[in-house]
């Protein structure tokens, strides 16, 4: 299942794209080892490397900053590898004519790579490398949309569909826009990881306004405060036990006040009884872990303070409208959702 891509910091790079596409695979990294937590190594290795087929060693301090980092030396086979080539600074396309006629190494690692098997993955202006390597010629690609007529006139054997914001035809995957490395990257993650832990990925890096307002992460209940210095202390000892059995002199001991004063305050306050808001901790909690873990429901239900998971289910039903098997598979991050 391992993979290892390779980054290629050319002449002229655009260095966003190196250190996006390790951000992207760093994560479906995390997300794999989220659900292969026996396993003590990571899916994907990459590496900065040069025209020459040469790693390129980092300062320290960026060195530091990726760590953990998956063994840049794994080696996998040709199949299992992509070559993904940065973006382009040019400012014009006089100029990229210039860069592209300096760019015979690179041009040769690409037919290379592309030749044994391996996957080039291009974005931006950079999907001029493997266009003029030959490898694009008969197959669909996409650029920005700046360099259009350029392209299609300097590369007439290229299917160029600028409708499309990705392609990938032959194992060339290009990606037309600035920001074209995430999906690119996502799409490698997609082709080496297998569909659904892309998509997580997708779900977890991508804007989704409706996944904020249709899922627990925009609930306030948990980091709402009050004034009132009962409610205040009460709210406290519940949030900090919400997976204890709910006990009203515990409650009222830790807010200083008898179990009476406890709920006229909290009725008043909250418009809610201590025990009524409690469950709603408790759900909006369960709502969390079915979103963000891989948890089985009866370890959910007893970490939101329940031992009864039927009790637990009927209670989540009655709160959401939803199963917790529905709920997790709406809004869970390994969700499918298209993207």
């Amino acid at each position: 299942m391992d993979a290892r891509i390779d980054i290629l910091f050319s002449r002229n790079c655009l260095p966003s794209a190196a250190f996006g596409t390790i951000d992207v695979l760093r994560i479906a990294n995390f997300l794999w080892r989220q659900r292969h937590r026996k396993s003590s190594a990571f899916p994907l290795h990459w590496r900065l490397i040069d025209a020459r087929g040469r790693t390129v060693k980092l300062p320290s301090l960026i060195c530091d900053a990726l760590s953990p980092s998956p063994d840049s030396r794994f080696k996998a086979p040709p199949a299992r590898t992509a070559l993904v080539l940065c973006g382009l600074n040019i400012e014009s396309p006089a100029h990229l004519d210039e860069t592209l006629a300096a760019s015979t190494l690179e041009v040769q690692l690409i037919k290379a790579r592309h030749a044994a098997g391996g996957i080039v993955a291009a974005y931006y202006s950079s999907v001029a490398l493997p266009a003029a390597a030959g490898v694009l010629d008969g197959r669909e690609a996409t650029i920005t949309w700046m360099l259009g007529g350029w392209f299609s006139h300097t590369f007439p054997k290229v299917k160029l569909d600028m409708e499309r914001a990705i392609t990938f035809d032959g194992n060339v995957l290009c990606a037309g826009s600035l920001d074209g490395y995430i999906p690119m990257a996502l799409e490698l993650v997609r082709h080496f990881l297998g569909d659904e832990l892309a998509q997580t990925c997708a779900n977890v890096i991508l804007h989704d306004s409706s996944r904020y307002k249709q899922s627990s992460l925009m609930l306030s209940t948990l980091a709402k405060r009050t004034r009132d210095g009962v409610v205040f202390k009460a709210k406290k000892w519940l949030e900090e036990h919400i997976d204890k059995a709910y006990d009203l002199e515990a409650v009222a001991l830790a807010s200083s006040v008898s179990t009476r004063t406890l709920l006229r305050h909290f009725q008043e306050v909250v418009g809610d009884s201590p025990l009524g808001h409690l469950q709603t901790l408790r759900i909006e909690r369960a709502r969390q872990l079915l979103e963000i873990t891989v948890l089985d429901l009866s370890t959910v239900a007893e970490k939101c303070g329940y031992r009864d998971t039927r009790a637990f289910r009927r209670l989540f039903k009655s709160q959401t409208g939803i199963s917790p098997a529905e709920y997790r598979q709406r809004y869970a991050v390994s969700a499918e959702h298209r993207l």
